[in-house]
Parts: structure tokens; sequence; C-alpha cells
């Protein structure tokens, strides 16, 4: 009777991302790696669809199971793999996409030992078995994508009532839980941040949330998770999930905790979700003579299952230099002139309310202004935050004008790293898009036979384009850019062109020449 043994077995690449139009195709090849020196193994190959756990673990399910499947798309060969000792296997994969379609759609090649139905030698043994997977995330770039994503739960519990926390930090960190749901058509990539304050307002910590890719597939929940392990001195405290995705703003909750001398106590959980609400639109955009009056109809609708009562506050509007929303604190006063009405009010589950926005500048008010409307509701799960980005010009003379420039730019390994500012130099709110290009220099010369002058010429090594972001470039303010291009540059003289297309009555233009001294082998 033989014995069964686990061979060592690779597979390359274990996760294809791609981007792609409706009536277009995706082709690769998968590498499987047989790493035993003296055994050859046969693999069976198929098609699955994806899920994905409340952990961010993504599981294979049966074709046709997810809304989500593109195993309707994919053919591949062969469906059966020998990889001999040592050596490779191939699987050619291509996946057509039909017209009309868009938003996000994901699948699997699977790998798994392969059995002949004809063969009856494993009714004698107990042969291993094993799958493994190579993922595919498909955004289908047409229509509307919806990345809309919220927080359906937060919470906060002392690491002694995690077994496998308590382990590593002890009984007395706190553990932060957000489960975020995707509700979207396409997947998002997340990026959480915690930030605990005093109850009189003091910063007292901001930290990561969550770990690892942060994607999170449409019609999913994943529960992002960070533990503080110093320890609060006694006092209450107000702590927000704030959760970056890709949308406008970021989906926020925040919870209350006391801490004691001996206990947390954090607000209970609820078996009823946060609040789960949406404004419309997300960006207003008004254009009015100082002094006059000018108003705005947004509708609130909420998505939950119980009645919220809404209430609403309006500050300024900033962005970091990556064009997040700054916190709260960051922004200074509110304008007294920009009001909703009402202010607070009540959503029954499942219907809209309609409130109205007044916007009335005093007249010596010249010029961008820019607010951000937040709207939040309480429950007994904790606190949801939802808003809308204000952006009022008031006067008659609207300038646009901007400058594009190369802060930095360098080499490592394969690649080539280049960071951009666009700086607003207008009156004007503005969205902005780039187009990069990096050029081969070949310096002019003059033929010795002929005697003909050759001219500089440059040579297109690769492009790229980024397409406006979510957010504006507010007026006297920055934005950055960083691009990666993978290119093993050898010595010799380059440059970077860069073109930023921002609704002015002509574009940024840039060039910066660098030398690499030491080129890649």
């Amino acid at each position: 009777m033989g014995a069964a043994h686990a061979q060592s077995i690779g597979i390359d690449p274990l996760l294809v991302e791609r981007t792609v139009s409706p009536g277009s195709s995706v082709s690769y090849v998968v590498c499987v790696q047989n790493e035993d020196p003296f055994e050859p193994i046969t693999l069976s190959v198929s098609i699955a669809d994806v899920f994905e756990d409340v952990n961010g673990v993504y599981i294979l399910q049966e074709t046709g199971t997810s809304p989500f499947s593109l195993s309707s798309w994919v053919n591949f060969e062969p469906k059966v793999v020998t990889v001999p000792p040592a050596g490779e296997g191939e699987i050619w994969v291509t996946v057509s996409v039909p017209r009309g379609v868009t938003g996000g759609r994901y699948g699997a090649i699977v790998l798994e030992p392969y059995e002949d139905p004809r063969s009856h030698v494993h009714e004698l043994t107990a042969p291993f078995t094993f799958r493994m997977a190579s993922y595919i995330e498909l955004t289908i770039a047409a229509g509307t994508l919806q990345r809309e994503a919220h927080i359906s739960n937060f919470s906060l519990q002392p690491s002694c009532e995690w077994p496998a926390f308590r382990r590593m930090v002890g009984d007395e960190a706190l553990v932060f839980t957000a489960e975020v749901s995707n509700v979207g058509n396409v997947h998002v990539v997340t990026r959480g941040t915690i930030s605990i304050q005093t109850e009189e307002g003091r910063m007292v910590a901001r930290f990561p949330l969550g770990g690892g890719r942060g994607v999170i597939l449409p019609d999913s929940t994943v529960a992002l998770q960070s533990v503080l392990r110093r320890a609060l001195t006694p006092g209450k405290y107000t702590a927000w999930a704030i959760i970056e995705y890709g949308g406008r703003r970021p989906a926020v909750s925040e919870i209350s905790f006391t801490i004691t001398e001996s206990d947390i106590q954090a607000q209970e959980a609820s078996a009823e979700p946060l609040a789960h609400f949406t404004v419309d639109p997300e960006e207003i955009d008004v254009i009015v003579r100082p002094g006059a009056l000018s108003n705005t109809i947004l509708e609130i609708t909420n998505r939950g299952s119980e009645p919220i009562q809404v209430d609403s506050r309006i500050v300024p509007l900033a962005f970091s230099l990556a064009g997040e929303i700054l916190p709260e604190e960051e922004r200074g006063e509110s304008p007294d002139w920009i009001t909703l009405n009402p202010a607070s009010f009540t959503v029954d589950p499942g219907r809209s309310r309609r409130v109205r926005l007044m916007v009335r500048p005093p007249r010596d008010a010249v010029g961008g202004h820019y607010a951000d409307l937040i709207l939040t509701s309480k429950g007994e799960a904790g606190t949801t935050e939802t808003g809308a980005s204000i952006l009022v010009f008031a006067g008659d003379e609207i300038k646009k004008s901007g400058t594009v420039e190369v802060a930095d730019v360098w080499q490592e390994g394969d690649s080539i790293y280049c960071d951009v500012l666009f700086t607003n130099t207008g009156n004007y709110h503005v969205s902005v898009g780039l187009d990069f290009v990096l050029r081969r220099v070949h310096e002019g010369y003059i033929d010795e036979e002929t005697g003909r002058v050759v001219p500089r010429s440059t040579e297109a090594l690769a492009s790229l384009t980024l397409p406006p972001g979510v957010n504006p470039v507010l007026p006297g303010t920055q934005r950055a850019f960083s691009f990666q291009i993978p290119a093993a540059l050898e010595r010799g003289e380059y440059e970077i062109a860069l073109r930023a297309d921002y609704g002015g009555a002509e574009p940024a233009l840039t060039q910066l020449a660098f030398i690499i001294e030491e080129g890649v082998n």
C-alpha cells in the first residue's frame, strides 16, 4: 500500500487585478511550481465563485452562486495539468467581458489533486487533498461604479474577552471592531483610523484600524480590528471609526466609553445595526451674488429598518494634501451664513425626507467659500455620520488657473517613482486629471562620415493617466499625486512630461530632466 504525502506546490499569480471595458477580454497565465524533486503531480483545474467572510477571508463557492460572479466569462486550458518533478506547469486563462455590464466581478482558478474516475486506488489509501486558488478581481469601468460602504457595527471590548488577543496583549488592552458593509457594485479598498478624545475634546490617540489589503467585495461585511495596548487614564472618552473607501467622504461612526480604575464601561452591544442613511446630492455647487440668497433641496434617505433622528452641523471644508477630508478639529470656525432648515428631523425606515440648504453670503464675501454639512444619527448601537460638501462661489468672475510641478523622482528596483504637486492659483475649486509620460533622451550629434546633424530626440518609454479624483482642489491649496512606473532604466538621460487638466483655459504643463547614473542590469 503506497503512503500518501504532501507535495510542495506554488502558484503564481495569487491575485490578478484588472480594470477593463465592456466587450474586451483579459488573458494571462497561471504558473504552477512543483517543488518536489522526485515526484510529479497531476492537478485538476476548475473555476469557482468567491465570497468574503467577516474576517476578510476569501471563500470558494460553486459557480453561479454569487451575483458578482465572472465564472461564465472564463475559459481556461488545460482542465488537467501534470507538473514534472522540480518543474512548472501553465494554465492559460481568458476572461471575455460581455457588453452592457458594469461594476465588479470576481472568481478564482482552483487547483486540486486530480483523481482519475477509472481508478479505485483512492478506496485503498487515504490520499492528501488540498485546494489552491489564483483569484481574479475585475472592475468593468462603464456606466456608474457604485462605491458605497457604511459601518454597520462599531464596538469596544477589553482584550480579556478575546482569547486570541488575550494571549498576546494581556487582559487590559482595548479591542476596537468596526464592521464595514459594502453595498455598492464594486469592491472597495478600505483604510481605517481610530480617533479617541477625552470628554473635554482633547485628542489622546489616533491609530490605524484593520490591516492587510483592506479589500471588501460587494455584498460583504468585514470586521476591521485594532488593539490599543497603552492604558488610558480613568475618565470618559469618545472613539471615532473613520473608514476611507474611495467614496466622496469616509464612513464614520462613534461610541462613548468610560475607563475606571478596574473596568472598561462601553456602550452595550445592540442587536440593532447602526443607522444607515444617505444624502443626495453629496456635492452641492452654488454660484451666487454676494448678499443674495440661494436655496438647494437635499434628500435624506433612511435605508435601515428603524426610524432615525438626524441632527446637522456645518463646519469648514478642508482637504489634506492627499485629498482626504481633514479631521473636524483641524478646520476652524464654521460660516454662519450657510444653514439647513430644519436642522434636526426624523426619517422613517425606507423613506426620504427633503430639507432646504440656504446660502446667503455677505456683500463682502467675494470668491470661493467651502463648507461641510455633517449629518449624524444616534441610536442604541452608536452614532453614524454622513454629509455633503458645499462649494460656494460668490461673485461674477470665476478664475480657474493652476500650476503643476515634479516634487521628487527616484528609481527603486525596477520602477520609477514620481511625486507631483498641483497648486490651485485661481479663485474657484477644480478637479484635476493628470497625464504622465516618461521619455528617454537621445542627445543630438554630428555624423562623422556624412557630416549630417542629427537633432536631439526623445523616445516615449511609458505613460500613465490619472482621472480626476473624487474631491476637488480648493483655491490656494495643493494636491499631491504619486506615480509608480515599472521601468528598468539603463544609464542615461531621461525626462518626465506632465499635463494637468483642470477645466482652465489651458492645461498646466511641466517637464523635468534627470539622469540615471547607474542603470538596472
